[in-house]
C-alpha cells in the first residue's frame, strides 16, 4: 500500500438537506434487511468546482474542490420512464485537496484533482447521507457508486488557448 498523489485535508459540508418526500413516500416503512431503495432511473444532478489555494504550498499545490448534488424529484417531460427518491436531497461539500509534488506525471494536475477530489466528495456525501437516512420514516438509502472521469478536459490541442475551466456540471440518471 502506498500514500495516494490526492490528499482530502479537510471536508467540510456547506449544505445538509435530507426530507421525506409525501409524494413519493412508501405508505410503510421498507424492512432495511429485506429491501433498499435503489437509484435506479433517479435524476440526480451534480455541479463539481475547483479553484487553486495555494500552488506554492511546501508538499504540492491544494485545490478547493466543490461538490452539489441534488435530487429533487421534478419530472422531466423529456424523461416519460423517470423514478422518484423517497427524499428530495440537497448536499453542498467542499475539501481542501492537496496534489504531490512530481504528481503532474502521472497525468493532468487539472483531471487528477477535479476526478479524484469529487469522487471523494462523493463518498463523504453517500456516507452522510445513509447516516441521516438511517432514523428516517422511507428508510436508509445510498447513492449509486460513481465516477468522475466524464470532468476530464478534452485531451485535443486547442487552437487558441482557453480559459481555465472552473465549474462543470453533470446531471445523470442513475444506472
Amino acid at each position: 500500500m502506498k500514500p495516494s498523489p490526492i490528499q482530502l485535508l479537510q471536508l467540510t459540508f456547506k449544505r445538509v438537506n435530507v426530507e421525506i418526500d409525501p409524494a413519493h413516500a412508501p405508505d410503510e416503512a421498507p424492512n432495511p434487511m429485506t429491501s433498499v431503495f435503489v437509484f435506479d432511473g433517479v435524476s440526480i444532478s451534480t455541479e463539481v468546482g475547483l479553484a487553486e489555494v495555494d500552488m506554492d504550498h511546501e508538499r504540492g499545490p491544494l485545490y478547493l474542490v466543490s461538490l452539489q448534488v441534488l435530487i429533487d424529484n421534478r419530472h422531466e417531460a423529456n424523461e416519460p420512464d423517470c423514478k422518484f427518491s423517497p427524499y428530495r436531497i440537497d448536499f453542498e461539500a467542499a475539501g481542501i485537496v492537496q496534489l504531490a509534488k512530481g504528481a503532474d506525471k502521472i497525468g493532468s494536475p487539472h483531471d487528477l484533482v477535479t476526478v479524484n477530489g469529487a469522487s471523494l466528495l462523493w463518498s463523504a456525501v453517500r456516507e452522510q447521507l445513509l447516516a441521516i437516512t438511517s432514523r428516517m420514516p422511507a428508510g436508509p438509502v445510498m447513492l449509486p457508486t460513481v465516477h468522475f472521469h466524464d470532468l476530464k478536459q478534452p485531451s485535443i490541442e486547442p487552437v487558441e488557448p482557453a480559459a481555465p475551466q472552473t465549474k462543470a456540471r453533470k446531471a445523470a440518471k442513475a444506472k
